[in-house]
């Protein structure tokens, strides 16, 4: 049962390091020009992985190197428009559930882009999941989108793309190899930009290095190596929506740790979440 769930029960983990990822970052950025720290951060990461992969990536085809490096920039776009969101967010509680939507939508794009149909119980647990969302839009008494909400929104689109072709992909590139692309490709886009567009502090605190080190090495290697295992072995449309989970654990720790207040519209909105993920899987379980 174990090695039949492998795919999904690796993808649960990793919503978990992709909460505690927005902390690590956010943290980190307190000092960090944000588009230079994902940059730094990912160049590294690609440096770690390339020893690992590079027997890999000699036998690779200029076809599956161009589709990797596809995978790359629509990750590199979602990643920037993540990070500006982050920075001028005051709620990771909200923020995150507007970015899983990309995780709802992502089936509609796998069927756009691929005829992959969603299943038809999908339907009846979409509607309970934008309910949810809904919810957590009135959390604060009314219907009202920030600047850092409206870049998580734009940042769903194109995380639900990436989503969507990296699943893709990961059936005949080999894991480490499309990985390590992916994570080089965001590090050259990122480094660029920042480059170009953002200045740098004249010194940094040593407790910066820590957080930076958390999400070089927890959620940026370990997380996209998992995740692109897991899809794998997982369906696109379950895998999106075990990836719905990654809000309701952004939410808690946010909790815990910025107190962000939890009115009774924002945990209806999580239940509704949870349901839609519930109700989507009932009919696989039962199988």
């Amino acid at each position: 049962m174990q090695q039949k769930y492998r795919g999904e029960w690796i993808l649960f983990l990793v919503s978990i390091i992709a909460a505690s990822g927005w902390f690590f970052s956010k943290f980190a950025m307190a000092e960090f020009p944000p588009i230079g720290f994902m940059g730094a951060r990912f160049a590294l990461g690609f440096c770690i992985f390339l020893p690992f992969a590079y027997s890999q990536l000699k036998q690779l085809s200029n076809t599956q190197i161009r589709q990797a490096c596809l995978v790359g920039i629509c990750y590199a776009v979602y990643i920037s428009l993540w990070t500006l969101g982050l920075i001028h967010s005051q709620h990771l509680g909200e923020g995150a559930f507007l970015v899983s939507l990309s995780m709802l939508i992502a089936p509609l794009v796998s069927w756009l882009f691929f005829k992959d149909k969603p299943q038809k119980i999908f339907w009846i647990s979409l509607p309970i999941a934008m309910l949810g969302l809904t919810l957590l839009a009135f959390g604060r008494g009314q219907l009202y989108f920030s600047l850092g909400s409206l870049i998580f929104l734009f940042s769903s689109i194109t995380a639900a793309i990436y989503f969507v072709l990296n699943n893709h992909f990961a059936q005949n590139i080999p894991v480490v190899s499309l990985t390590t692309l992916q994570v080089g490709v965001v590090g050259i886009c990122c480094s660029l930009y920042s480059y170009f567009f953002e200045s740098y502090p004249a010194t940094f605190s040593p407790s910066i290095w820590w957080w930076f080190l958390a999400s070089l090495l927890i959620a940026t290697n370990g997380r996209m190596l998992l995740q692109t295992l897991g899809q794998k072995h997982c369906q696109v449309s379950t895998a999106a929506l075990i990836m719905v989970l990654e809000p309701v654990w952004t939410c808690l720790l946010s909790i815990l740790i910025f107190n962000e207040p939890m009115t009774w519209l924002k945990g209806m909105g999580c239940f509704c979440i949870l349901m839609a993920l519930l109700i989507y899987r009932l009919p696989r379980l039962r199988r």
